[in-house]
């Protein structure tokens, strides 16, 4: 299939639709939105819709539910989205079946480690963007955090599998500038050069407190006297839905579930082993703070288990160093030092913008220049009464996810755009994405077409004619 890369409409939905390589791991939350609105297999009911299978890649199977809900989210952001895109969803689904399906074939691995961070990280960000934080996305799914990612980590699982292999199928793939002023020719001779609203650049610094070591005392001195307590004959399941901090297994009096080798952090997975029937573990530190543990039952090779964690507090001392610590990096800004983006690659402990120089960069594009509907209104209105070029002042926010931790931030107005069509002195970037999306649909194509033999593939009449599959079908 040649890509309609001319057409900046189509571009923008296939770098929109490029994320979900990233976001097949939130295959739980997709799952639960099917399951919301479509009936089972088989169940005919009216005004429902009938799942039936649209594609089989290897041992995998694609749901023509997958493909519908997929195409609702698409015409939220595209209103205007024709029928002809769910050809374009059905490829990039069969593109990542052939990507997990090569990278079984090649006995690629990703650590246990790996999968449980990205449980963790993706948990803690539908708990930040759910009302009630944890209890209410355990609520919203009816199933406990424990529940939920022992559900869900082959699915995290095979999402990171994906991406190993997009990475060395796509490896090679450079953009030169020549690449990106024929683009700009190209759609400019056929008058598709796009218009775009006003679009800032905006870059932070994040400092977040550090927990002292008096907090970490005083954490474990609480831990200690609860599992005396509990050696003493009190019930641990009362107390850990009193005081332990995970407040997910809280509410089960810690119970964790049942959970095999591997889904655990180390530490914790290594005490949780050793233990014997109704015993209590020593107190044991993760990156998470303190716990204690007690066996409740084992299955083959899985257990399950109580516990109670309590987390180091941070004192509003340890806020005021954190503030303290951030003017001391402006002060190195603003007597040149150094600049605010090398200040933020060095000290700022936000890790999605740290490595790009604080910048915030759009979502589907990755360019720095964010169109201003498209921030968040906090941010806007911060950046309302700032000019270009002006750092503002810090400020206490909260940091996304279920225990609404505060940290420093600091931002960086650096530039403005007006409302403009296109040229590449102030959108090169997007030039450079565009292009660069050329090359790598080009590249992924060229890697199907090499590797699709060794894989079984079938796809449904309905789809068999879209011509954005054609790559997929033996013989083409």
């Amino acid at each position: 299939m040649k890509p309609q890369h001319n057409n900046p409409y189509l571009v923008r939905i296939e770098l929109t639709m490029r994320k979900r390589i990233h976001y097949l791991v939130l295959g739980f939350a997709i799952a639960t939105c099917m399951f919301k609105s479509y009936k089972s297999y088989g169940q005919n009911q009216p005004g429902m819709l009938i799942d039936k299978i649209v594609a089989v890649v290897g041992d995998n199977v694609i749901m023509q539910s997958e493909i519908e809900m997929e195409y609702s989210q698409v015409r939220k952001e595209f209103p205007n989205a024709p029928d002809s895109i769910k050809c374009d969803l059905l490829r990039q689904r069969m593109m990542e079946k052939v990507l997990l399906a090569k990278a079984q074939l090649d006995s690629v691995v990703v650590s246990e480690e790996r999968v449980e961070g990205e449980l963790e990280r993706r948990i803690a960000y539908f708990a930040s963007q759910t009302p009630g934080g944890v209890k209410g996305l355990e609520e919203y799914y009816g199933k406990s955090i424990t529940e939920i990612k022992n559900t869900n980590r082959e699915k995290i699982k095979e999402g990171l599998l994906v991406q190993e292999m997009q990475q060395k199928a796509l490896k090679d793939i450079k953009v030169s500038p020549t690449d990106i002023k024929n683009l700009f020719k190209e759609m400019e001779s056929v008058d598709s050069l796009p218009f775009y609203s006003a679009e800032v650049e905006i870059a932070q610094i994040i400092i977040e407190p550090k927990v002292s070591k008096e907090a970490k005392e005083l954490a474990f001195e609480k831990i200690t006297e609860l599992r005396n307590r509990i050696l003493a004959g009190e019930d641990f399941a009362t107390l850990a839905l009193i005081y332990s901090d995970d407040k997910g297994s809280a509410i089960n009096g810690g119970d964790l579930g049942f959970f095999g080798r591997g889904d655990m952090v180390p530490e914790f997975e290594a005490a949780a082993f050793r233990l014997r029937p109704d015993s209590i573990s020593k107190i044991i530190e993760t990156k998470f703070g303190y716990h204690f543990l007690k066996l409740i039952d084992r299955k083959g090779d899985n257990i399950s288990v109580r516990h109670i964690l309590i987390r180091p507090k941070i004192f509003a001392s340890d806020i005021e160093k954190s503030r303290l610590f951030l003017d001391s990096i402006l002060w190195l800004v603003k007597v040149d030092s150094m600049t605010f983006e090398a200040a933020a690659k060095k000290f700022s402990d936000d890790s999605y913008t740290k490595g790009k120089g604080g910048f915030i960069t759009e979502d589907g594009t990755g360019t720095t220049r964010v169109p201003i509907d498209e921030l968040e209104k906090s941010l806007y209105f911060r950046i309302e009464q700032m000019k270009p070029g002006e750092i503002g002042q810090p400020e206490l926010i909260s940091k996304p996810g279920p225990e609404r931790e505060q940290m420093w931030r600091v931002l960086y107005l650096k530039s403005e755009t007006p409302p403009h069509q296109a040229n590449l002195r102030d959108d090169y970037q997007k030039f450079q994405m565009m292009a660069e999306s050329r090359k790598r649909s080009k590249a992924m194509n060229d890697y199907i077409q090499k590797h699709k033999s060794a894989v079984y593939i079938h796809v449904s009449d309905e789809y068999a004619n879209c011509p954005s599959v054609q790559v997929f079908i033996k013989g083409n």
